[in-house]
């Protein structure tokens, strides 16, 4: 029951994480996979208001049912192989264990990661309603089978676990570094909300520092089936604007980062509480009353209990890093009580 409401929660979280984040994720896509020296974009700001201008506020919005229907599948994977390759280790609680759990995480979660974003990024590219050819994911997805088989969902597979694998555990080990370097006496039950709020924040800009230039590969690979290959896509990239080309829209991944992630947090946050509310979370009911006495709050007082007394009773969950497909392209996972 308790593995089906941390479920639960994260989902949620989750789905409020790609509302607040999906916008500047469109805007992201638009940015990596425009081609030629003079660009229709000439950055961030300049893409969000052609996309509102042209195509209204839903143009910011497009595909974005890919990633909310993979979220549960994706949660599940992220939390199960992470947790379970932490336990392995010599020493599950240290930096180096968070890392190769998280990166045993992000390869396991691109097998269904990989086709969502395919799909999220033929839809969101279609920036011409004279030129639609997808009327949504599971018509995109109909005509990619009969046009092209069922291999063709899982182009670009490789890139993205490229990207994944490194990219949560990078972010997986830089978040535990931060709450145990912000904790005065040792102990990350003393953070606060905004504390937690960012180093989940901070650590998946890190991720996408790390791993952007493999995101504009996988990007531009996955939107145009004219590339023969990886090494054909990333010559042809290089020869339109250089290096540069390699980190066209990074300010968008990296705007958006705090934005998910308070999203994200509020709504697991209160999910939780509410839960307390109607007695749903009895694993954490005695707990909850023997916080609140020791507080000097009446007994029916639960819901007064913050994020920070569940990760002192339960341990704690990460944050999805920040704005993506399934919570940023790369969803970066929960590790709930």
């Amino acid at each position: 029951m308790s593995t089906f409401i941390d479920l639960f929660a994260g989902s949620l979280g989750g789905a409020a994480g790609v509302l607040a984040g999906h916008p500047l994720d469109t805007v992201k896509v638009r940015l990596q996979t425009q081609h030629g020296p003079t660009p229709q974009y000439r950055g961030t700001f300049h893409c969000f208001k052609l996309i509102v201008q042209k195509e209204g506020f839903r143009g910011l919005y497009k595909g974005m049912s890919s990633p909310l229907l993979s979220l549960s599948a994706i949660n599940a994977i992220v939390f199960g192989v992470h947790g379970g390759t932490c336990r392995k280790m010599e020493d599950p609680n240290s930096i180096t264990s968070h890392f190769v759990g998280g990166a045993a995480a992000g390869m396991a979660q691109s097998v269904i990661a990989a086709p969502t974003e395919r799909i999220k990024l033929l839809l969101q590219i279609q920036d011409d309603k004279t030129k639609t050819k997808f009327n949504g994911p599971i018509d995109a997805t109909k005509q990619l089978i009969k046009t092209h088989g069922l291999k063709s969902l899982t182009r670009g597979f490789l890139a993205t676990v490229a990207r994944d694998a490194p990219a949560f555990g990078v972010y997986f080990a830089s978040y535990e570094w931060m709450t145990r370097t912000m904790c005065k006496d040792g102990k990350t039950e003393t953070l606060s909300s905004a504390q937690l709020l960012f180093a989940g924040g901070s650590a998946g800009m890190l991720s996408w520092l790390f791993n952007y230039p493999t995101d504009i590969v996988k990007s531009r690979f996955q939107a145009d089936s004219s590339y023969k290959s990886y090494m054909h896509c990333i010559k042809s990239t290089y020869a339109e604007r250089g290096y540069r080309a390699f980190f066209v829209g990074l300010n968008s991944a990296l705007i958006r980062a705090f934005p998910s992630n308070a999203a994200t947090f509020f709504t697991v946050e209160w999910t939780y509480r509410l839960l307390l509310d109607f007695n749903l979370l009895s694993n954490v009911t005695k707990e909850a009353e023997k916080i609140c006495a020791e507080s000097q709050l009446l007994p029916k007082c639960k819901r007064l209990l913050t994020q920070t007394d569940f990760w002192a009773s339960n341990g704690h969950f990460l944050l999805p890093e920040a704005g993506s497909t399934i919570v940023d392209p790369m969803l970066h996972g929960y590790r709930f009580f």
